[in-house]
């Protein structure tokens, strides 16, 4: 569950929020003005997070590695082949999860 408060309403509760968070495995949506500032997730969600950003620059930091005296045809090839990588292990996550 998603809870949306004040940063200073999170300031006085933080002891309680750091429960609902790890243990609950809630989210807190913290604002300043109305205006949403920091989410406060756990652990394993914020890995997970991460993993799924990093997972595809990565392909792309080998690209660059790999690219950097080749001719722009074959750059594109290698650029299809991540792409299709990269699309290859979203289809089979998302098979696992079904």
């Amino acid at each position: 569950m998603t809870r949306r408060m004040s940063a200073k309403e999170a300031r006085e509760r933080f002891a309680e929020i750091l429960g609902k968070v790890h243990f609950g495995k809630d989210a807190v949506i913290v604002e300043k003005q109305g205006k949403p500032m920091v989410a406060i997730i756990d652990v394993e969600r914020y890995e997970r997070l991460t993993k799924a950003w990093d997972e595809p620059f990565a392909a792309l930091e080998r690209i660059w590695a790999k690219n950097r005296d080749k001719a722009l045809d074959q750059i594109e090839k290698d650029v299809a082949e991540a792409v299709a990588e990269v699309r290859g292990r979203s289809r089979a996550k998302s098979r696992r999860r079904a």
